[in-house]
């Protein structure tokens, strides 16, 4: 739990450098090791937000004293033990996405170097979003067929969504109906996002569950909205199962 929280406050940092506010960032993370001293991203997190020099030296042998084998903190320490007989005009990296923002770190894959802001912990190190991409890339194997295919389960499913929606809407009403329908949408969601998934051969597209969300949404909003006569009143019902069996289908495609 301890480790939890300290990581937790690692992450407040970042976003308080990211900011622009250094003082609270280097608190932060000053915090975060109080609680757990061992954390050498912390160490290696903090010297960066330090001014003096012989500060960043020594927390960035604290990282490397937990890990001796450290590779960011050992071309932290030697970019900085290679300036600091010029300590005068130090020679400072910039953020390759953000060139007015100084930084002493770099992706350990690339060797861009990358702000806290671009900076992407992963179990090996940090990496700018380019290299985690290219990444997550090779995951998405779905072809254009593949993507064709779940699209058009997609407008299948938003029918029968709809159809569905609308039964709902008519029978049921006040909170046990609304209640009904949460449980009905979540579950019918998780059904059809099956038949979406199994329709695109169990492969992944990058914002193809965004896209096919949307698709089940709009067959089914539009049946909806075209039978309101029928309703007699406000569609809640109908809302409601329509809102938690997207956010089904959503989660489950990712």
């Amino acid at each position: 739990m301890d480790e939890l929280t300290a990581a937790n406050l690692v992450k407040e940092a970042r976003a308080a450098a990211a900011a622009g506010d250094i003082t609270e960032a280097e608190r932060l993370t000053r915090r975060s090791l109080e609680i757990w001293p061992d954390n050498k991203e912390a160490w290696l997190l903090l010297a960066a937000f330090l001014a003096d020099v012989d500060e960043k030296r020594s927390a960035i042998k604290r990282a490397l004293a937990i890990d001796p084998f450290y590779e960011e903190a050992k071309a932290a320490l030697a970019r900085l033990d290679g300036h600091s007989e010029a300590e005068d005009e130090p020679e400072a990296l910039y953020c390759a996405n953000h060139p007015e923002r100084e930084t002493m770190l770099r992706c350990n894959k690339c060797n861009k170097p990358i702000c806290m802001e671009c900076a992407i912990q992963t179990p090996v190190g940090y990496r700018c979003p380019e290299c985690v991409r290219e990444q997550q890339d090779k995951f998405y194997t779905a072809e254009l067929s593949d993507q064709t295919k779940g699209y058009i389960a997609a407008a299948f499913s938003g029918f029968a969504l709809g159809l569905l929606a609308i039964l709902l809407n008519m029978f049921l009403a006040g909170f046990f109906g609304w209640l009904i329908a949460f449980f009905v949408g979540s579950a019918l969601g998780g059904a059809l996002s099956e038949v979406i998934w199994r329709a695109t051969g169990r492969k992944r597209a990058r914002g193809f569950n965004a896209r096919a969300t949307g698709l089940v949404v709009l067959m089914a909003g539009l049946m909806v909205l075209g039978s309101m006569g029928l309703f007699g009143r406000l569609p809640i019902t109908a809302a409601i199962a329509l809102f938690t069996a997207a956010s089904a289908i959503y989660a489950r495609l990712r």
